[in-house]
């Protein structure tokens, strides 16, 4: 946070900085780089106004700030098991002046508790069972891809221990690993009421799973229709109107290539767990 010669905010960066997210991103050298899946996630997320949330495995807090930029009323604790996200986290935090509103500490999702319990939870989750495709050497970069530290049914206890009655949980996962999310939410008191498939394009499988469970809910699963978030081919593929207005911050990237590469390390990869 830029701040002038007695010491008050520099309000044009600060509003540049949230202008321009999630470009400026700050993210742990040689560590996990966020996804495109995390801003889905944030725009499908749907807490209340002025409610208290929680962001499991927050990684550099791009879920939790993207959800505070569009509803400033929100409070956040970000949780991650790595302490250079962490670190990554309140300097992001720092950054758009939302420090008093998303504060990011260090635990293991197996065994933290939070001290209250609040209204919502958010998670992208490791994505992959242990020896599923190649690990990286890099320890951060490995935990946030594949369940060598928590597995989802970890995470899905977690949100259940800190969610009020009613409470809702908003995850993105893999399609194919679909039946034991299910089990999971099931054995965590956790029930299925909001599904969104994610398609790269159209007439292709689903890529990913955007889901809202209900603590203590109801049965009743409401499937909405897919979402598509390429069109073209080959060196004219762009992201899809449909796509830019279910997610505004996807229009970072409007301009470029589905197959450019990411370029710097602000700028959201389309699968970063894969």
């Amino acid at each position: 946070m830029s701040e002038g010669r007695a010491g008050a905010v520099d309000t044009r960066a600060v509003l540049d900085r949230r202008a321009a997210f999630p470009r400026g991103m700050a993210q742990p050298e040689g560590g996990y780089r966020f996804s495109l899946d995390s801003l889905l996630l944030a725009c499908f997320a749907r807490p209340g106004r002025g409610q208290e949330g929680l962001d499991l495995g927050c990684g550099c807090g791009v879920i939790g700030l993207a959800l505070l930029l569009r509803q400033p009323d929100l409070r956040l604790t970000g949780l991650d098991i790595d302490r250079p996200s962490v670190e990554a986290a309140e300097a992001n935090a720092a950054a758009l002046h939302l420090a008093d509103r998303y504060a990011p500490v260090q635990g293991d999702v197996a065994v933290w508790r939070a001290d209250r319990v609040v209204n919502f939870v958010v998670a992208n989750p490791p994505y992959r069972p242990l020896g599923c495709g190649r690990v990286s050497q890099d320890e951060g970069r490995a935990a946030a891809r594949f369940e060598s530290r928590g597995d989802f049914a970890r995470f899905a206890r977690c949100a259940a221990v800190a969610l009020k009655t009613r409470g809702r949980f908003t995850f993105v996962h893999l399609p194919e690993r679909l039946p034991e999310l299910l089990d999971g939410l099931t054995r965590a008191g956790l029930a299925p009421k909001r599904m969104r498939l994610v398609h790269s394009r159209a007439g292709q499988e689903a890529r990913t799973v955007l889901m809202e469970a209900v603590k203590a809910g109801r049965p009743g699963l409401h499937v909405e229709p897919p979402l598509i978030l390429h069109s073209g081919s080959g060196r004219d593929t762009r992201l899809t109107d449909e796509a830019i207005a279910f997610c505004p911050f996807l229009s970072c990237r409007r301009g470029e290539r589905a197959s450019d590469p990411p370029g710097t390390t602000h700028t959201p990869s389309e699968d970063s767990h894969a």
